[in-house]
């Protein structure tokens, strides 16, 4: 028995003779061999600073990224949020007050920038989504729809939905059922409830009724917001969206019915109780076009669809409860007194 340790003497036993010794397997375990490189055809010379002659260095970078910020309760940056809304709300609004046929510009960049974007998500399934085909069909239905109306607008979506079809089956797709599902579903999505918003526009006054919609879908999301970062403690689908609460839900009611009152009463002088029943269903649509968006994104594993606008994600986290709402706004100002 070896009692002395050194740096020139073993800590324990040797391993009987035919054994493996247990202390090189544990140098084994302990120090990986590093990754190797292929450097026959270069001339560069090794270095261990050198990322592209020791790999270890790139690993050692890797592990120091700095974590995302964590905003708390917040959960996103409020100053660039506010900033980024206040801007996007102000070219809005002038452009609907002043200028209204310029709005449809405005439609047309958003429509086209949420399209690739939810090309690109839904691409993440193992399919293949048809960019390019359906942001210039999506176009095209925004432009028919305000030039031509429903009628335009039909026809133009079954034309999309054929050039889909046949550009899937030009290409010849391995999963061209997939395929061309995901490119109509983005169409629908995004291209069809688009045009919606455009219909509304080309009515007679239309430009005071898509600022009606839209501040009441934006107030809803603010009460909501405020209500459940304050108050909110009982989620309505915590599976699919834990932080949409009930309490929530109450401060995008209040918020909506107040801001589209006021709105339906002075803008264009219809009765006070059409603006509670805005206030009152708008709500519902749009906190049911959230969700939608949670669960496409929970299951493609995505926190947002986008990073074109700081503090909000996407172009399509700003549009998942405006879409799907806009049908439902057209249907309101058909059928209440005073609007269409």
């Amino acid at each position: 028995m070896i009692a002395v340790t050194g740096s020139d003497s073993p800590a324990t036993d040797p391993a009987p003779v035919g054994e493996p010794d247990p202390s090189d397997e544990a140098a084994r375990v302990e120090t990986p061999f590093p990754k190797r490189r292929d450097l026959r055809n270069s001339d560069k010379p090794y270095s261990p600073d050198d990322p592209e002659s020791n790999p270890t260095g790139e690993a050692a970078a890797a592990d120091s990224e700095p974590e995302p910020k964590d905003y708390g309760r917040a959960g996103r940056n409020l100053p660039a949020a506010i900033g980024m809304g206040l801007l996007i709300g102000g070219v809005v609004l002038a452009s609907l007050i002043f200028l209204p046929i310029s709005f449809l510009f405005i439609v047309l960049v958003g429509i086209v920038a949420a399209m690739w974007e939810l090309a690109n998500a839904l691409s993440r399934s193992g399919s293949l989504v048809s960019r390019v085909p359906t942001m210039v069909s999506a176009a095209c239905m925004v432009v028919a729809t305000f030039i031509g109306g429903r009628e335009a607008l039909w026809v133009t979506f079954a034309a999309s939905a054929g050039a889909v079809m046949l550009f899937t089956m030009v290409e010849r797709r391995k999963n061209a059922v997939k395929d061309v599902s995901l490119s109509l579903f983005a169409l629908t999505y995004v291209g069809l409830m688009a045009c919606f918003i455009v219909y509304i526009l080309t009515q007679p006054d239309g430009n005071f009724y898509v600022i009606i919609f839209l501040a009441a879908v934006v107030a809803s999301d603010t009460g909501g917001y405020v209500f459940g970062v304050l108050w909110g403690k009982h989620p309505i689908a915590p599976r699919i969206s834990p932080k949409k609460s009930w309490e929530g839900y109450l401060g995008s009611t209040v918020f909506a019915a107040a801001v589209a009152t006021v709105l339906a009463v002075t803008v264009v002088d219809a009765p006070f109780w059409t603006g509670l029943v805005i206030g009152a269903v708008i709500p519902a649509f749009a906190t049911l076009g959230d969700f939608s968006e949670s669960m496409i994104k929970r299951d493609l594993e995505l926190k947002d669809m986008g990073t074109l606008l700081p503090g909000h994600g996407g172009v399509m986290d700003r549009l998942d409860s405006i879409l799907p709402t806009a049908p439902v706004a057209l249907v309101l100002f058909s059928v209440l007194p005073g609007y269409l």
